[in-house]
Formats: structure tokens, sequence, C-alpha cells
């Protein structure tokens, strides 16, 4: 999902991304699925454009 905001002074479009929880640390915006997971301290994050892909991924964070 993305929305556009507009600014009184500017009068530019921008567009903002919202990310919509699907489960634990997947993420869905209307086009690809996140992966955002930190494990021992270290931040990871990966698109997807499945979310089969998207699962595995963090299935295999999860145990490693």
């Amino acid at each position: 999902k993305t929305t556009t905001a507009r600014t009184a002074s500017t009068r530019r479009n921008t567009t903002k991304t919202v990310y919509e929880a699907i489960t634990d640390n997947i993420y869905f915006d209307g086009f690809s699925y996140r992966v955002r997971m930190v494990r021992n301290g270290v931040k990871h994050s990966k698109n997807f454009s499945s979310k089969k892909n998207a699962v595995s991924y963090r299935n295999t964070l999860r145990t490693a």
C-alpha cells in the first residue's frame, strides 16, 4: 500500500510505503514480502516477490 502526502508549502507528492504484518517477522506492502528479524544482534531485512520464499528465508534464519 502506498499513500500520497501533499504538503502545503511545496505542493510535492511523496509516497510512503506502508507494510502490513502477515506473520511473525513477515510484512507485505502490496507488491512484495519483507522479512525483518534481529538474530544474535544482527539485523536481517530482505524483500521477496513470493510469500513462500519469504517464509522459507525466515525459517532458515530462525534455525540458524
